[in-house]
């Protein structure tokens, strides 16, 4: 491969000279060690462009730039140290034949020199921080002149795609500018017949931003040197990870989308491919929530497809050598409660799939990769009844609350989210679209800073929430372990969870024998799908039922595939959301658990006494969703009854000092030996 990729690519050649989108003034370019790149089309494939780089002082640098075939041009810095505002000034020396003295030379005012991130996905990754809770504080806390050492660049927006079907390796295609967030937050918002017309600060990814704002926070604390850092925003609602990679990527996996494969890759991500970054920022799935998940082993579904895109997003930018570090580092965000699209059976295998179905971050399939879950931080809201019993906002007739609505105790709050208690309470923050988008995105970004700098930047804390490592089953009890090397010097918090009601949650759940549904092989099913039949009592449902449930994933019959298209047609003509299935009545395999952590802290024991075990014990999980309920709160009946909100970081298993959640998993017990198995590829054999 050559080091330049838009030698790829032979295009009409045009008469001007030009830099690509992304190159204006008061952008940040990737720092030392990595050597940043500028680059363009020139008027001829004959033409020579020389870059210089003057410091406010003097030139310090003066390039050359390879001009290739196709009349793209592309000059490679040398590494530059953190800071600065430079005047970079690129000339058509000659072959620019036509072109007047002003359009033979392009400046770029205020450059500096920091860290650069490529935030990228679907709608949660696009979704403004206007949509958020947070918007006040930090809208605030910018214009006073913090985090002036971020700055954006926003390429494309919630529903403002720019597909194509071949590669665009440069393009004037959605031209738009970087700002300094202190600027943009101060640019004025008109109201138009009732629209506010968001300024650029308002207006980027909220997930985006607070990853910024978290990691400047994080390295102030730390005492380490703050780099600018630059957030590029390449993310677009409604889309599914087939359309984010290559066609040679998408054919190496099975089971995927053809109709919706590449078209965001060669459109919104390769003209960025020859810029150099330190890292990227990936949020994404929930419209792949209807489709196969499968496995990386395998090569099947989302778990092949996450893998994929963090190995070609590397390949590709990390092409010319000295630029992009080839396992630059590659955030992932689970995906939040509420975000399945009418899929929750799939919730589950999509989160374990987001991890390339290690159950953590990273992996041997996945190094130099880092998570934040986003399970337990639905939004506090919902898709409850809180608006309509007047719990979320104040009675139009009355000016009052509703008189079902309970009372608030800011003490069972995560203690870095306090701040906003009064924005919840008071639901002041915009939906978009409803509960799909969690208008709390300051926890994702806190968790990703904190596995980002703990694991790849040299922090000493943990970077992931406590791990699975193992079991140990008795007679009367069940010691669960988890991964000392992984906790450092944390240790596993239990918070406290409603162990009534509804007991299809996040919660820890135990899969025993004593349900008329239950036995192993129910219990030894990780995921369940349904079908919708013809008609009631049609096969292959039971009398007067239309929905027949089935082990997806797991021992057990599965209908034929050509019943389960039909039923995928049905539901569609349906208009998908406006039929419910029937109950899963396997899940009442499972009940909630009562649990008591170890004094090491490093363990935690279910007590068997305090269970039904009649038929046996089978399995365990955490944070495994079911069809009907992916929430921390759902054995909360005044939660579901919209008198309260589900609290953000609400599930059972935290780490104490983090505060970020345990990895979800699901593992069989041996009855004779006492351990655990989780799902292949992760292990739990401890």
């Amino acid at each position: 491969m050559r080091t330049f990729l838009l030698a790829a690519l032979l295009h009409v050649v045009s008469a001007d000279f030009t830099l690509s989108v992304g190159f204006t003034d008061d952008m940040v370019l990737q720092m030392e060690p990595e050597m940043a790149s500028i680059y363009g089309d020139a008027p001829l494939s004959t033409s020579q462009i020389e870059v210089s780089v003057n410091d406010g002082k003097s030139v310090v640098e003066t390039v050359t730039a390879t001009v290739f075939a196709d009349s793209s041009w592309k000059a490679t810095l040398k590494p530059k140290p953190m800071g600065g505002s430079y005047l970079i000034t690129a000339t058509c020396k000659s072959g620019c034949s036509g072109l007047d003295s002003n359009s033979s030379v392009l400046v770029l005012q205020r450059v500096t020199f920091g860290n650069v991130y490529f935030c990228s996905g679907q709608s949660n990754m696009a979704l403004s921080i206007y949509f958020t809770f947070e918007i006040p504080e930090k809208t605030a806390e910018v214009l006073s002149g913090k985090y002036s050492n971020i700055r954006t660049f926003m390429y494309g927006s919630m529903g403002g795609a720019m597909p194509s079907y071949t590669p665009r390796y440069t393009t004037q295609v959605g031209l738009t500018s970087w700002y300094n967030i202190s600027y943009s937050a101060s640019i004025p918002e008109p109201t138009d017949k009732g629209h506010v017309q968001v300024n650029p600060f308002h207006s980027f990814s909220a997930t985006c931003l607070n990853f910024g704002f978290a990691l400047t926070d994080l390295l102030e604390r730390e005492g380490k040197p703050v780099p600018p850092i630059g957030l590029i925003q390449s993310a677009i609602g409604g889309t599914r990870i087939e359309q984010w990679i290559d066609n040679s990527t998408f054919v190496s996996c099975k089971n995927g989308t053809p109709a919706y494969n590449s078209n965001l890759y060669y459109g919104m991500v390769t003209p960025f491919v020859n810029t150099t970054v330190k890292g990227f920022l990936w949020y994404q799935g929930e419209n792949n929530c209807g489709e196969v998940m499968g496995n990386s082993m395998t090569k099947v579904g989302y778990g092949c497809y996450q893998v994929a895109i963090v190995d070609l997003w590397r390949r590709m930018f990390s092409a010319a050598e000295g630029t992009t570090n080839k396992l630059a580092p590659f955030g992932i965000v689970s995906l939040a409660s509420g975000g399945s699209e009418g899929h929750g059976q799939h919730m589950a295998h999509m989160r374990w799939s987001q991890t390339g179905n290690y159950g953590l971050l990273p992996n041997p399939a996945m190094p130099n990769t880092f998570l934040a879950h986003a399970f337990d931080i639905g939004d506090p809201w919902g898709e409850s009844n809180a608006y309509y019993q007047n719990c979320s906002r104040l009675d139009p007739a009355t000016g009052k609350h509703g008189p079902n609505c309970m009372e608030w105790n800011d003490d069972t709050w995560d203690a870095d989210l306090k701040y906003l208690y009064p924005a919840v309470k008071n639901n002041s923050a915009p939906f978009f679209m409803g509960g799909i988008h969690p208008r709390i995105k300051s926890p994702v970004g806190r968790r990703l800073a904190l596995a980002y700098y703990n694991s790849i930047l040299g922090g000493t804390d943990v970077f992931t929430g406590p791990t699975i490592s193992g079991c140990q089953m008795s007679s009367d009890s069940i010691e669960v372990k988890f991964n000392k090397t992984l906790l450092r010097n944390d240790k596993i918090m239990v918070q406290d969870f409603n162990l009534t009601g509804v007991v299809e949650s996040l919660s820890f759940m135990t899969c025993t024998g004593a349900s008329p549904y239950a036995n192993e092989s129910v219990c030894a099913c990780s995921g369940w799908n349904y079908v919708k039949c013809t008609a009631r009592g049609a096969w292959p449902c039971a009398n007067n039922q239309d929905t027949f449930w089935y082990c997806e994933e797991g021992p057990g019959w599965k209908p034929p595939v050509s019943v389960i298209e039909d039923s995928k047609k049905m539901i569609e003509s349906d208009g998908n959301l406006q039929w419910v299935p029937e109950r899963n009545n396997f899940e009442t395999a499972w009940v909630a658990t009562p649990l008591q952590p170890s004094t090491t802290g490093d363990s935690i024991t279910i007590d068997l006494k305090q269970l039904n075990t009649t038929g046996g014990v089978f399995a365990i999980r955490y944070g495994w969703a079911s069809h009907s309920t992916d929430t921390c709160c759902g054995a909360n009946p005044d939660v579901a009854a919209g008198y309260l909100p589900c609290n953000p970081a609400a599930c059972p298993l935290m780490a104490a000092s983090a505060l970020i959640p345990a990895n979800p998993f699901f593992a069989l017990l041996d009855a004779k030996s006492g351990k655990c198995e989780c799902l292949a590829p992760q292990v739990c054999d401890e």
